[in-house]
C-alpha cells in the first residue's frame, strides 16, 4: 500500500520528572531529509533520534520539533568554572587598584557574561531514564505520524486507480484503430494515383510494397503492449509493501510517458491522437500524485 509523503503526527508523555511533547511533520523530498529541533537538555540524543526515524521513513523532508519540561531532575549537570571565576575577580581587582577603585567593589553580576563560567555536563546517572522516555514519546508521534501517511496514502492510491482505469479503454480504443491506419493509408494512395492518372494504375507490386514500408514505420503493437504490461506492474507495486515505492513508480510512470509518445508520433488517425492527448493528460495528473508518494 502507498504512503504519503506529507504526514503530522504528536505526543505528549507524563514522565517521572517532568513531560515531553515530540511533534514530527514531513513535507515531499525525493530522498530523507531529517531535521531534529531540541533543547539545550537533550541535545545528546540529536542523532539516536534521527536512527529511530529513518529506521521507519525511507523519503521525505522530516522536521522534529521536542519539548520538555523539567519539575525536579534534569539531564545534566550544572558546575561552576572555580578557577576562571577566580582569576576574573583578581583581573577586575588588579583594574580596580590601577584606577584607585574600591577592590571591594566586584561583585557577581561582573561574571554573567563571561564566557564558560558556568559549566554544563552530562548527567550519566540519568541518561538512560531521559533516552527511554525520550524514546517511547519519538515512537508513539512516529504510530500517530504513519497512521497518518497511510491515510493520505490510500486517498492518494484509490485516485491513481482511478485514472488508470480511464485510460485502460482508450488504449484498447486505439489498439482497435491500429489495422484501419494501413487501409486508409492503401486508399488514399491509390486514390491519389487515380488523381494523377485516372484509369492507368500499374505496378500493383509497388503500391503494396510502399504499404508495406507504411505499415512497419506506423506499427504500435508493441507499445500498446509495453503500456498494458506498465499498467499491470504499476497495480503490483501499489498493492505491495515496497519501500520507496514512489520512486519505482516515477520511473514506470516515464516509461508510459515514452510509450505514449511514441503512439502519438507514429499515429495520423485523428481518434487515435485525440485518446493520445487524454492519456498523457491522466498520466500528468498521477504524476502529480506520485511525487506524493513516499
Amino acid at each position: 500500500m502507498l504512503k504519503s509523503m506529507t504526514a503530522y503526527g504528536r505526543s505528549n508523555l507524563k514522565i517521572a520528572v517532568g513531560h515531553i511533547v515530540v511533534e514530527i511533520q514531513s513535507v515531499n523530498r525525493k530522498h530523507l531529509e531529517i531535521h531534529v529541533n531540541l533543547p539545550n537538555e537533550l541535545e545528546y540524543f540529536d542523532i539516536e533520534i534521527k536512527k529511530w526515524i529513518s529506521a521507519h521513513v525511507s523519503r521525505g523532508n522530516i522536521n522534529v520539533k521536542i519539548t520538555a519540561s523539567f519539575e525536579t531532575e534534569v539531564p545534566f549537570k550544572v558546575l561552576p568554572n572555580l578557577p576562571l571565576a577566580k582569576q576574573t575577580k583578581e583581573a577586575w581587582e588588579k583594574i580596580a587598584e590601577h584606577l584607585l577603585l574600591d577592590k571591594n567593589a566586584f561583585n557577581l553580576a561582573m561574571l554573567v557574561d563571561v564566557p564558560d563560567i558556568v559549566l554544563i555536563e552530562e548527567n550519566s546517572e540519568f541518561q538512560e531514564v531521559y533516552r527511554d522516555s525520550l524514546k517511547e514519546a519519538v515512537e508513539v508521534a512516529l504510530q500517530n505520524f504513519i497512521a497518518m501517511r497511510m491515510e493520505e496514502g490510500n486517498i492518494l492510491q484509490q485516485d491513481i486507480e482511478n485514472r488508470l482505469v480511464l485510460i485502460h479503454p482508450m488504449l484498447q480504443r486505439i489498439e482497435k484503430r491500429t489495422p484501419f491506419a494501413t487501409q486508409k493509408y492503401r486508399e488514399k494512395l491509390i486514390a491519389r494515383l487515380e488523381e494523377i492518372v485516372p484509369g492507368h494504375i500499374e505496378n500493383e507490386e509497388k503500391i503494396l510494397r510502399e504499404i508495406a514500408v507504411f505499415a512497419e514505420k506506423i506499427d504500435i503493437t508493441e507499445e500498446i503492449t509495453r503500456f498494458f504490461c506498465h499498467i499491470s506492474r504499476f497495480k503490483e507495486i501499489m498493492q505491495s509493501t515496497l519501500q520507496s515505492a514512489g520512486k519505482t513508480l516515477e520511473f514506470l510512470l516515464q516509461e508510459m510517458a515514452r510509450e505514449i509518445n511514441t503512439i502519438g508520433s507514429k499515429s495520423s488517425d485523428i481518434d487515435i491522437s485525440r485518446d493520445v492527448i487524454e492519456i498523457k493528460s491522466e498520466l500528468e495528473r498521477i504524476r502529480e500524485q506520485i511525487q506524493n508518494i513516499e
